[in-house]
């Protein structure tokens, strides 16, 4: 279909569109209107016949003497009363019906005008009419519909004498007066309607075309633009030839900020990496070309899981993951040819938001990691010494009770009862000091691992299963996703002692907070394995949290710091990393991430 029909039916379109949404919404409010005016004026006379009814039905009755007459008798006696009242009124307003309904006799009690409504004196409304509602609410109604003189416009209102409803008053008039009455206005707003859009057609055929031949030039040129980046379109008169200009002008500006990109990517000294929400490599810099020279230079507008290797292809995923949620990931870590990468991603976003890829870079931190753990050896040598001093002290107070307690049993007549509690007290002393140095020596001192292939999945579920977690009022609940590869070469015993230390630390956070979850999360990661424990305990203050893991540092009244010292430890010497991220009062994260293949830190002892 040419651009020039296109464009008359677009305009057709837009001029008719609303011109009928104008006609139906002018139908609807002169029709709101004309009701509107209609309910006005049949509840005035509904009020005029309430206030013509003086007193209520039993004060007519009783003033005609038939309070103790039958049904009929009372009906009749009301009809010849009022009925002169309501066929005054009915016929004082053409095509308007009155009367009143009551409520005790459930029957209608005059209909107006009476030649035409008097059979339906004494007979009671049908079940469901809103006549009903009104008695029961005392409130006005409204009812549109099919009734006795067919479809109407109904309005009742209620007679209320001493805070009681005694009946009802209606006043109605067929809908078929107001269609009448709306029939003329709305076919002078449809000629109106017409008229004025055939000028508009007439005047826009008239001016289109040279307009549409203007458009037609600038489309082909921007055509060409697809094939040729750097082309500018010819120039045109008239105000179109700002968009022209703009265009232009659009062009050069893309080529300059192009230029600036590439620069600033070849500039950038991290590998940085662009692939389209389809996956296709859209980008790379020299320095990612550099760090991964296995890969080749011929990539680009290639498919990057056909290409890059599947540990690079499994962090990509992972990080395209978290974009989905985030819109940014930061510091994923992963092995590859003896180096540590550090990958971030940040998801490539049009300017209304709209996902058109994600950029991906590539941080070698080998180095850094390698200063850092001659730093935190340093840090340890001298936390040795810290701890040597808090060693002395530790043991010093317990020898000093049992010094103490020795001192008193060697008291002459010192009666059996306060031997035997000195002696469980001086036992209990040395058995504070035997615990502390005995986990001094498992920190401290070196076992070889034997790892084997262990799936980490079954080996948190074990620890859940050994212990007994009822002393906690909670037990730990394990997830793991069954299509995840959770297989890593670990030392199972050892692995296992940690995974006791870091549940029951949590499900003791859980009790001291006086109740809480517990939840062990398991996932295959690209070339690891992670376990994230979190609890909802009592969490840990943002001032002491760097300190935990340090040996003889505990939050616990009876903690000495060596379990999470110790499980860092065997965590380290797999090759893996242990951290601790916690809130107070709202939750703990205990991360451990193990290498799918082994890869001992030093001799892999621990």
């Amino acid at each position: 279909m040419r651009l020039t029909t296109r464009l008359l039916i677009l305009m057709f379109l837009s001029v008719i569109v609303p011109m009928i949404g104008m006609s139906l919404f002018l139908k609807q409010e002169i029709t709101e209107s004309i009701l509107v005016e209609k309910r006005d004026k049949l509840f005035g006379l509904a009020r005029q016949l309430d206030s013509a009814l003086e007193g209520t039905y039993d004060d007519i009755l009783a003033e005609e003497g038939a309070l103790g007459a039958d049904r009929a008798t009372k009906i009749a006696v009301l009809n010849s009363r009022l009925r002169a009242v309501t066929d005054f009124v009915a016929m004082g307003n053409a095509g308007v019906g009155v009367g009143y309904y009551g409520r005790e006799l459930d029957a209608v009690l005059t209909y107006g005008p009476s030649e035409q409504f008097q059979y339906t004196v004494g007979h009671p409304i049908f079940e469901g009419h809103k006549g009903y509602a009104v008695m029961a609410s005392g409130e006005p109604m409204v009812q549109t519909g099919s009734l006795v003189r067919g479809d109407i416009l109904n309005c009742m209102w209620p007679i209320n004498r001493d805070g009681a409803t005694i009946g009802y008053i209606w006043s109605n008039e067929t809908l078929d007066m107001i269609d009448e009455q709306l029939g003329p206005i709305i076919e002078r707003v449809f000629l109106i309607q017409i008229l004025i859009f055939f000028l508009i057609y007439v005047s826009l055929t008239i001016t289109m075309k040279g307009l549409l031949d203007k458009i037609t030039s600038i489309k082909k040129g921007i055509e060409v633009l697809f094939h040729m980046p750097n082309y500018h379109i010819p120039q045109v008169s008239g105000e179109l030839s700002t968009i022209v200009n703009t265009i232009n002008d659009l062009v050069d500006t893309t080529n300059l900020v192009k230029c600036y990109n590439k620069n600033i990517l070849e500039g950038v000294m991290n590998g940085v990496l662009a692939i389209s929400c389809s996956g296709v490599v859209t980008r790379a810099n020299k320095a990612f070309f550099e760090m991964f020279p296995e890969f080749g230079e011929d990539f680009i507008d290639t498919g990057y899981r056909d290409t890059f290797d599947p540990r690079i292809v499994g962090v990509i995923e992972a990080i395209e993951t978290g974009l989905g949620a985030n819109g940014a990931v930061s510091g994923v870590e992963i092995e590859f040819e003896e180096r540590i990468m550090e990958v971030y991603g940040n998801a490539m976003l049009d300017e209304t938001g709209s996902r058109l890829g994600a950029v991906f870079v590539f941080r070698d931190i080998t180095k850094i990691r390698g200063y850092e753990r001659q730093i935190q050896e340093k840090e340890r040598a001298a936390m040795l010494g810290e701890m040597a001093l808090a060693v002395v002290h530790e043991v010093k107070n317990p020898m000093t009770s049992v010094k103490g307690f020795t001192q008193l049993l060697g008291r002459a007549g010192i009666d059996e009862e306060k031997r035997a509690t000195y002696i469980g007290l001086i036992n209990d002393e040395l058995n504070r000091v035997n615990r502390l140095l005995n986990e001094m020596l498992v920190y401290g001192g070196k076992s070889r691992l034997e790892p084997r292939p262990c799936d980490v999945a079954e080996l948190v579920r074990d620890a859940v299963i050994r212990n007994d977690w009822s002393p906690y009022g909670v037990r730990p609940a394990v997830f793991a996703d069954p299509g995840d590869d959770c297989l890593a070469e670990v030392d199972a015993f050892k692995l296992g002692q940690v995974l006791d230390n870091v549940l029951k630390n949590a499900c003791e956070a859980v009790a001291a907070k006086g109740g809480g979850r517990v939840v062990a999360l398991v996932r295959g990661e690209g070339s690891a394995v992670s376990v994230r424990v979190v609890d909802s305990g009592v969490g840990v203050p943002a001032d002491v949290l760097p300190k935990i893991g340090n040996p003889l540092f505990s939050t616990k009244a009876t903690g000495n710091g060596f379990g999470i010292a110790t499980s860092r430890k065997i965590v380290e010497a797999h090759g893996g990393s242990l951290f601790i991220d916690s809130t107070e009062g709202v939750y703990t994260k205990v991360s451990i991430f193990l290498p799918k293949e082994s890869k001992p830190e030093g001799d892999g002892a621990c």
